[in-house]
């Protein structure tokens, strides 16, 4: 597997979770020139819900080099302590693409694979 960049992360993680039953998109968040930003720091980068539950769920994309910003990881704990499901979707150098879920307080390390969430051993 190459490098992916953030788009194609994107894109994989958006397929992957419409799949599993969740309404999600995209969440633009971008600063525009000559405005103050008005929205809430550290919102992810892919939002929605359950569509059977009502959950939350939101995904967090880094591809190789991003890191996360001090306001993202308080939001992705904080949704995971209020009972939604939120995660952290980044690629690493050796090209693995790790998955790391928050949910109830507590965080599980996943690997994505063919197509398919696979626990970290």
């Amino acid at each position: 597997m190459a490098y992916l960049s953030a788009s194609n992360l994107t894109k994989m993680m958006l397929d992957f979770l419409k799949d599993g039953g969740n309404e999600v998109w995209r969440n633009n968040n971008l600063a525009v020139r000559g405005r103050a930003f008005i929205g809430r720091k550290g919102v992810p980068d892919i939002i929605g819900y359950n569509k059977k539950y009502g959950y939350f769920v939101c995904c967090e994309i880094k591809a190789i080099g991003d890191r996360m910003s001090a306001d993202q990881m308080v939001f992705l704990e904080e949704l995971s302590m209020a009972g939604g499901t939120a995660m952290l979707c980044q690629q690493v150098r050796d090209e693995t693409i790790q998955v790391k879920i928050y949910k109830d307080g507590e965080n599980e390390n996943w690997i994505f694979k063919n197509g398919r969430l696979n626990k970290a051993e």
